[in-house]
């Protein structure tokens, strides 16, 4: 492993963090890539919100053995890990007009896809879901991106109840991350599109987040092969976290 220094530690909401890190080893090529990260003797991956060549930041909950690890590192301390680790996103591959959903953990991730598509001149549209308005995180962020937002909470407490699966209906092309129930309800609704697994690895009882994902062409390792996937490739039915 190599080292990477806290540098910045930053409270969103309710369990939810922002550490920045400083690398002289930032290899992210692509949005939906992870890193992974040793901390209190835990090794686990987390996906990237953001990173340039020299810094990366990871937003997680610390609700979890392995975020209150790393919530734990001062700001200073290095820490081992490894960067640009999966296949993240083809931002190639968005149509324009593409919908950007995600929920809880997926909403960071998206973030700098956004700012990707942002780039390339791509239009798109943003839905992010949280379970009450206590918990919204990083709207704003967004808002300076994309001017097609929509919020949703499941008390409806900001406003808009329900899940962010709900917004879609007949969706041509969708990127998303977060909870696998709201991925499974948003394979219904759309065409084509690209679903990361990342909250899934960070969940996972496995060593080191591994998940075996079943595809049509088999099963396969988050680790090695995801963690985004076509989701028309994905045997759903038969994935669980």
């Amino acid at each position: 492993m190599n080292k990477s220094k806290v540098a910045h530690k930053e409270h969103l909401a309710n369990d939810v963090y922002k550490i920045t890190f400083s690398t002289d080893d930032c290899r992210f090529r692509r949005p939906g890539q992870f890193a992974m990260i040793e901390a209190g003797g835990l090794v686990r991956p987390f996906p990237v919100c953001d990173y340039d060549s020299n810094r990366f930041s990871v937003v997680f909950r610390a609700d979890c053995e392995e975020g209150e690890q790393l919530l734990a590192t001062e700001v200073g301390t290095e820490v081992g890990s490894i960067t640009g680790l999966g296949n993240g996103f083809n931002v190639d591959e968005v149509p324009d007009g593409a919908y950007l959903v995600a929920d809880g953990a997926g909403v960071a991730e998206m973030l700098e896809l956004a700012r990707c598509l942002l780039t390339r001149g791509k239009s798109f549209k943003v839905v992010l879901g949280y379970d009450t308005k206590s918990d919204i995180y990083m709207v704003e962020s967004f808002r300076t991106i994309c001017n097609e937002i929509e919020v949703l909470t499941l008390d409806g407490s900001n406003g808009r109840e329900g899940t962010a699966a709900d917004v879609i209906r007949d969706a041509e092309y969708v990127c998303a991350s977060g909870s696998l129930p709201m991925l499974k309800k948003l394979v219904l609704r759309c065409s084509k599109g690209q679903f990361s697994l990342s909250n899934q690895m960070l969940t996972t009882s496995e060593p080191e987040g591994e998940l075996i994902v079943p595809t049509r062409l088999g099963d396969t390792s988050s680790i090695n092969d995801g963690p985004v996937y076509d989701k028309n490739e994905i045997r759903w039915n038969e994935l669980s976290s």
